[in-house]
């Protein structure tokens, strides 16, 4: 039955545990396998193979047939190991299972095509086999046997963890969790993939980390990354850069200056970037989305390898980007596509993101030919079809159809960590910026009509956290005035890319009424809570996608975990209890997803000292000072 367990015990001949293998290696494994007479391992994924294996516990419905049998891990499922030592379970994930060792195994029936998978529980090491176990129960008695079935016992019963992995790339060492390492294998292992995960767990750094190993290994070609414009501008190099990874980059997007390029400059650069693909000189450029069809028109297309970041922005198979694409895909040697909302209005989103990956093999090759096949239509208009919806059991047989190309929380087992803590730096744009470093430097910031001064460390550092969040208050405390918008775009554009209703974390009410106003701009409902039980069951129903809470109104006790998992915090409080209290609201007892909590920093400014200080729990007036006095700095 699917979902049922049980347990075998066996002989190792081989296994493979310590991670998913890559399409060379499972070659390697393959091919050993064949010329050695054993089962032909077929999917990149860690597996044991048995001989002398028997049924220990639970029931098959069918024998499997021979002696000889391989067993590979859920898709998704990382295994670990666990050696009995003295009745205590020692962990040794990293190991494989030498040749002759009796092991035990869990496996778990797949409900998809009753295959029998090892669970992510695990493999028992050094287990005597039944027979074995009784005659030892014989010789030693009962007082032994109770021992030992005590030992028994506590075997018996574990769980997997999360195991965090290093990837080395010329000499520099990535920190990856087993999720991102399952992500960056299975994006080498498919020219053509999607990877649809969460924002805010880490896919830029795992598309980097593979595109960096298929360099070592020889993949040639210019790599374009096509993102939104303020990720496309700073998200990506400032992963470049901080993990020292080697990429030499160029943007269609501004000069080594930041200045904006000019059509002249974009055909330039296109120009020199055909120049060096010439010469073998393969490089990594960025370009926003809304260019694809510019870069399309400037020549030959050049680039052989292409990221598109959030894919959901060619979910329209009218639009001119995907139009553009479509018209050079038999060029593009690998595609990869990144998302955390793949079909943000409904699954007909999904058609034309795989239709770029796999040119209409999976969903059909129009989009008509795909509504006809999974939906059928709710409204016409002079005998056409305006409105469809889902026939039933559709979504799972589209997913069910793409699984094999997409890794995504539909279709796989990943195990996530319970909180993901990320931060999203915001560049501010030069007046902006010049304005905040006067006011770090004069204490007083000149604005129209109005002079305000910073008479000490506490009132500056709060000036400084206003300014930082893109606007400050004039000296009457109430009016405010708006210095730049690049945080609240950021905000929304993580918000926007959240699958699930999303928590806004602000302090001032200068950041609310903005936020409102920008939301309210953009089509998108936000609403501001206020603490009462109707808008706390709504929002735990789901029906609020983004609620902005001040931390002061959401204490101890109130529970929101029920409506999402996302926390966004648009300007950090100078209270650890605030902070500590507000991720509480979702990071909590019931709470059933991974949590996500993201951190809107400024870059320069004093928003990265104050979260240094809320980590270290130091929240003290000589801390205050300390950070302000970073900030001078």
């Amino acid at each position: 039955m699917p979902g049922e367990n049980v347990r075998v015990q066996g002989k190792v001949v081989k296994s493979h545990l310590t991670s998913f293998v890559s399409a060379e290696e499972l070659r390697q494994v393959q091919a050993a396998e064949k010329l050695a007479g054993l089962p032909v391992h077929q999917k990149p994924y860690a597996f044991v193979t048995l001989k002398d294996w028997e049924l220990v516990a639970g029931h098959l419905e069918k024998n499997l047939p021979g002696a000889i049998v391989s067993f590979e891990a859920a898709e998704g499922v990382l295994p670990w190991l666990a050696k009995e030592e003295s009745g205590n379970l020692k962990q040794i994930f990293g190991q494989e299972v030498p040749a002759g060792k009796v092991v035990t195994l869990t496996l778990s029936q797949a409900g998809r095509n009753g295959n029998w998978q090892l669970q992510l529980d695990g493999v028992i090491m050094d287990a005597q086999k039944p027979n074995e176990a009784n005659k030892a129960e014989e010789v030693k008695g009962v007082k032994g046997a109770k021992k030992a079935k005590g030992a028994k016992e506590k075997t018996e019963s574990f769980a997997g963890k999360m195991v965090d992995a290093q990837v080395k790339l010329g000499g520099q060492t990535l920190p990856l969790h087993d999720y991102q390492l399952y992500s960056m294998n299975f994006i080498m292992d498919h020219p053509y993939c999607g990877i649809f995960l969460d924002i805010g767990l880490g896919k830029t750094l795992t598309t980097l980390a593979a595109l960096a190993k298929l360099r070592e290994e020889g993949m040639k070609g210019h790599i374009l990354v096509i993102a939104p414009k303020t990720v496309a501008k700073s998200t990506w190099q400032d992963e470049i850069d901080k993990w020292n990874l080697p990429f030499k980059t160029q943007s269609f997007l501004t000069d080594e200056k930041g200045r904006q390029l000019t059509p002249a400059g974009r055909q330039e650069l296109y120009e020199a970037a055909a120049a060096k693909a010439a010469k073998g000189d393969w490089q990594l450029y960025f370009a926003s989305r809304d260019l694809v069809s510019k870069l399309v028109d400037l020549g030959p297309w050049l680039f052989k390898n292409v990221v598109i970041d959030e894919s959901q922005s060619f979910k329209s198979p009218a639009s001119q980007r995907f139009k553009a694409l479509k018209s050079v895909r038999g060029r593009i040697q690998r595609l990869i596509e990144l998302t955390g909302t793949p079909a943000p209005n409904s699954l007909q989103d999904l058609w034309s993101q795989i239709y770029l990956l796999d040119q209409g093999e999976r969903l059909g090759r129009s989009i008509t030919a795909y509504r006809q096949q999974y939906f059928e239509p709710t409204l016409l208009v002079n005998n056409h079809p305006v409105k469809w919806r889902l026939l039933p059991g559709s979504e799972e047989k589209i997913y069910r159809a793409i699984d094999d190309i997409v890794i995504s929380m539909k279709n796989t087992r990943l195990k996530l960590p319970e909180l993901t803590e990320s931060l999203d730096w915001v560049e501010m744009p030069p007046r902006a910026k010049k304005s905040y470093q006067q006011l770090k430097k004069d204490q007083v910031l000149d604005l129209p009509g109005q002079e305000i001064s910073a008479e000490n460390a506490a009132v500056l550092a709060g000036r400084l956290r206003q300014l930082a969040s893109g606007a400050i208050y004039e000296e009457d405390g109430e009016h405010y005035q708006e210095i730049f918008d690049e945080k609240i775009e950021c905000c929304f554009y993580l918000t926007s890319n959240t699958a699930t209703p999303s928590l806004v974390a602000y302090y001032f009410k200068s950041d609310a009424s903005r936020l409102l106003a920008f939301y309210r701009k953009n089509g998108v409902k936000a609403e501001l809570f206020d603490g009462s039980p109707g808008m706390i069951r709504r929002w735990n129903k789901g029906k609020i996608p983004v609620m902005l809470v001040q931390p002061a109104s959401a204490g101890a006790g109130l529970n929101l975990q029920e409506g999402g998992h996302t926390l966004i915090w648009f300007t950090l409080p100078w209270s650890l209890e605030q902070y500590q209290q507000m991720n509480g609201r979702l990071y909590r007892q019931g709470q059933k997803k991974p949590v996500i909590i993201h951190h809107l920093l400024t870059k320069g400014t004093i928003d990265r000292h104050v979260l240094d200080s809320l980590k270290k729990k130091d929240l003290s007036q000589q801390a205050l000072l300390a950070a302000v006095r970073r900030t001078l700095a």
